[in-house]
């Protein structure tokens, strides 16, 4: 074995650890939670894929009613969260700034989900991030904190009947599919995160901050509100070939195009683009898709060219949903971190298996002292 340390900028190609919890095959485009593909799992109750990651087998009816429970049993804000939630949502933070400061500071109840061990936190942060984020919107609007949605039997229903829009079954079933495409996606950029913190020993509520913060950037969750802006910028599908020329003369990204895993379709994108197109049902978000749709066929047009395949992925077209559910662009991505905050804890749980500090070397190309 070669005793020369791998380069490899921004660890690609690189293994650094197992994991059973998904697989991402982006030679072939698909996407699997613990050997199940996601087209099997999207027809679900978003919480039984939650306990499939988790437990690494789905539960029965009872099981996943009695986690439900449990879930809404720890997802009500104590009063001292709510001074909190309050106060955060006077300052200029963006939602994931919010999300990532609140995340460590929650009410830690004891017996709270004990059988998960040192990841029990994470799962309560997870039931409580749909009344913060919905709590943190209805701040911003300058109306009260909703009312803690007593008769919703689910989490997504309850983030649902706290939101503007209120609790429907296209509502529900839209976000449901989506927030289970979004739950774990392999070592990405956040989870990653996550597992580094995990590998220090710190407990599971500073590893989900720190992968919140990590979700936050442009090139990774971040690129929800991004592609949604960069349609609105664009304005009609008419304007879209320009918009790409441009982009391809000027070096600019395209959001939301391409993916550094995926070689062929992202397969959480053909979900989402028809949940999209579902949803567009006013003239304003039937412009914003028609747009995102006109984006797509002209840069890969110009990527075909130059012989290369580039799709959209996850995110291209996910901001239509959220906007449609009544999200504005500066809150999609904390609706993301809503369902990956099981992902991240699913990772903590499984790295305290056999746990290794995360600590690469680094290529020093700074001057040598004498």
């Amino acid at each position: 074995m070669s005793s020369t340390p791998i380069y490899a900028k921004g660890l690609d190609n690189i293994d650094v650890d197992e994991s059973a919890l998904s697989l991402v095959d982006g030679e072939r485009g698909q996407l699997s939670y613990r050997g199940r593909d996601i087209s099997e799992l999207v027809d679900l109750p978003f919480t039984a894929v939650v306990q499939l990651l988790l437990d690494d087998t789905l539960p029965d009816d009872q099981a996943r009613r009695a986690f439900d429970a449990e879930l809404a049993e720890h997802g009500r804000l104590s009063a001292r969260e709510t001074s909190l939630l309050t106060a955060l949502a006077e300052s200029p933070a963006h939602s994931m700034q919010v999300l990532q400061s609140m995340a460590p500071v929650l009410d830690q109840p004891d017996g709270a989900f004990a059988r998960y061990g040192e990841g029990a936190q994470g799962l309560v942060i997870g039931a409580k991030l749909p009344q913060i984020i919905a709590g943190l919107l209805a701040l911003r609007h300058g109306e009260a904190l909703p009312a803690f949605p007593e008769s919703a039997d689910n989490l997504i229903a309850r983030f649902l009947a706290q939101t503007p829009g209120g609790l429907t079954e296209e509502r529900e079933r839209a976000l449901r599919v989506t927030q289970i495409l979004q739950l774990d996606h392999g070592f990405n950029a956040s989870t990653f995160s996550a597992r580094v913190t995990a590998s220090t020993l710190a407990p599971v509520q500073n590893a989900v901050s720190a992968a919140l913060g990590t979700l936050h950037g442009i090139l990774h969750g971040g690129a929800d509100q991004a592609a949604l802006e960069t349609a609105e910028e664009v304005g009609s599908p008419e304007a879209a070939e320009a918009f790409v020329d441009e982009c391809m003369a000027t070096g600019r990204k395209v959001m939301g195009m391409g993916h550094r895993e995926y070689k062929v379709l992202d397969p959480r994108a053909r979900f989402v683009k028809a949940l999209a197109d579902e949803l567009a049902q006013t003239p304003e978000l039937r412009n914003t898709y028609d747009t995102l749709v006109a984006i797509e066929d002209a840069f890969m047009r110009r990527m075909a060219e130059k012989g290369k395949a580039l799709y959209a992925n996850l995110e291209f077209y996910k901001g239509v949903i959220y906007r449609a559910l009544g999200l504005p662009p500066s809150f999609f991505t904390a609706g993301f971190a809503m369902a990956r905050v099981f992902g991240y804890t699913a990772h903590f749980i499984e790295s305290r298996q056999d746990n290794r500090l995360i600590r690469p070397g680094v290529r020093y190309i700074g001057r040598v002292p004498g």
